[in-house]
């Protein structure tokens, strides 16, 4: 018999490099035994060193593509990366509305390399149109900075940042640490509105971390969709994206993470 694999989307923007977006979130979902669709946002060139250009689907086609997954394909859960403009997030939060999915946003507002991915009237539009239905988001610090208003200074802060958060946005909250200055480990903390949870793996020297956030998100909208629970799947995604950075693999000129490796 053939095995019928869960079925996952992505909404997002396509990196010419391959390492992040649309590109990233392929590799993860056939790594980890899912079925990938996608409905492209934006175009970037792009590699690990910058963004150089973006251009920006019609909302047109992005309906079409929206329509052409969503009356074939039974998606169990999907995640949002680059939205870029208040016309995508409004079309895509509207569409997303009416259908019984798993929905992971990631709130993609500003490249690796600083280069802004987000429009600032988009910002407005993100807070109030698309985080509202998600199942999780998983903004990192400069990210969370934007949607709370103030910086998280130092890993003791996260918990108490991602209840004020969760009370702001009323969805479950994975703040990820990955940035703080003052840890000696990626720490990732949940709040899911009743617990929180953390996370943590050692940092990796070396290794580019270009295209982990899409990573990440696309690897817990897998394990969503196999039927983990939020916690467990915030958990087995931490756990592929670190051993996706210890098999790094030369690409360019310098070491990023492997998408394929095996236990």
């Amino acid at each position: 018999m053939t095995e019928s694999l869960p079925i996952v989307l992505t909404i997002a923007g396509s990196d010419s490099g391959g390492g992040a977006g649309v590109q990233a979130d392929l590799k993860t979902f056939s790594s980890l035994g899912a079925f990938g669709t996608t409905v492209f946002t934006c175009l970037t060139a792009q590699n690990p060193d910058g963004v150089s250009a973006i251009h920006t689907v019609s909302l047109d086609f992005i309906k079409q593509q929206l329509d052409a997954v969503f009356q074939y394909f039974p998606v169990l859960a999907c995640k949002t990366g680059m939205l870029f403009s208040e016309e995508i997030i409004s079309l895509v939060s509207e569409y997303m509305r009416s259908k019984p999915v798993k929905l992971v946003v990631d709130p993609v507002m500003v490249a690796t390399s600083g280069a802004k991915l987000l429009q600032d009237d988009a910002i407005l539009a993100l807070k109030e149109k698309c985080i509202p239905l998600a199942s999780l988001i998983t903004p990192n610090l400069d990210e969370a900075k934007l949607l709370l208003g103030k910086d998280i200074p130092s890993s003791s802060a996260l918990e108490s940042a991602a209840k004020e958060l969760y009370e702001i946005y009323k969805v479950p909250i994975l703040l990820k640490g990955g940035h703080l200055k003052d840890s000696k480990s990626a720490i990732d903390v949940l709040f899911d509105g009743k617990a929180i949870y953390s996370y943590q793996k050692p940092f990796l020297d070396l290794v580019n971390t270009h295209g982990t956030g899409c990573t990440y998100s696309s690897a817990i909208t897998t394990f969503l969709a196999k039927g983990d629970s939020l916690p467990e799947a915030v958990g087995n995604a931490k756990e592929y994206l670190h051993r996706a950075l210890e098999t790094s693999v030369t690409t360019g000129k310098t070491k990023h993470l492997f998408h394929f490796a095996k236990d």
